[in-house]
Order: C-alpha cells, then structure tokens, then sequence
C-alpha cells in the first residue's frame, strides 16, 4: 500500500522491474520430429513461461515519442502517463524442445523464448509493455500519471522500476 505522500512520478528513464526466472534446462514442449525453434506448435503464455523464463529489466523507453505527453516535463524528463506503449520486452532466456517420431530420436535444441512464446515478436522481439496508471487524481493533459511500481501489462508483468523522487503522487 502506498504512503500517504504518494509515489514517486514515473518517467521515462532507467529500466522496469523485470520479471519471470530463467531455467534454461526447462523442456518447453515435445514436438514432431524435425520442428524448428520457430515452427514450434506448443506456444504458451508469459503468464504461464514467467515461472520458468526470465525478461530482464529493461530500458524504459516510449515505443513513439510522438504518442508521449511531451509538453509536460518532471525534474527535465518526458513523465509515463496510462497507456503510453514502451519498446518490446526481450528475454534472452532459452528454452529445450525435444522430438518424437523419429528413429533414431535425436538430441533435444534449444530455442530462445521469443520463439515459444505467445507475446512475444518472433525472433527475439519481446513483448509489448503498455503503461497502466494506478493513480486515480493525478492527470497530464487528460491521461491519468504513471507511477513507480505501476504496472507494464499485461501481458508484461514488469513495474515502472524507476521514477523522479522529489515528485510524489498520491491515490
């Protein structure tokens, strides 16, 4: 629960929470013989591959500038207001996908989580993060304002890590 001062503003500087564990060992899926990382069938959520990927904290930075409120500035810094969109949330987290069907059966690969994952951009491109303000009194030419600790989804299940600190907002 929040202080009665508030939390501090967010803004678009240093880096999310980051979430998820990374156990790169983890069996992903058993999959056809032959199936590519990117061909895999067997894709899950991030809600459900959280336990056992890991998406590291990760710059917090607008996906487009021109979507950010820009004529609002905190302590020299473009403030997080609801529904501002970051840059996708990329995890280097991998993951095995064993075979079956085949004769012999051959050694299980590795594929990069971008690869398994239903959020995520093929390839490594993560997942989308979009701002959802928690405060309800605060707003910023008609946006209602970010704070630390808000969260960047779903499907992201990072928080606004990094804010300005001598700017509180309340409830």
């Amino acid at each position: 629960m929040a202080s009665p001062a508030g939390l501090p503003c967010a803004v678009f500087i240093g880096k999310c929470s980051g979430h998820g564990i990374c156990v790169p060992l983890n069996v992903h899926s058993v999959e056809p013989c032959g199936t590519e990382c990117g061909l895999v069938k067997t894709k899950k959520s991030v809600a459900v591959m959280n336990a056992t990927n890991m998406w590291a904290s990760w710059p917090q930075t607008p996906l487009a500038v021109m979507t950010t409120v820009f004529n609002v500035v905190v302590n020299g810094n473009i403030p997080i207001v609801d529904q501002d969109a970051l840059i996708n949330h990329p995890s280097k987290c991998t993951q095995l996908i064993k075979f079956q069907g085949c004769d012999p059966i051959p050694a299980a690969i590795v594929c990069p989580t971008g690869s398994l994952c239903i959020e995520d951009v093929a390839g490594g491109g993560g997942h989308v993060r979009v701002a959802k303000a928690t405060c309800a009194t605060v707003f910023m030419n008609g946006r209602r304002a970010c704070r630390v600790a808000d969260p960047l989804g779903p499907p992201c299940l990072s928080l606004i890590a990094t804010g300005a600190v001598n700017v509180l907002i309340g409830v």
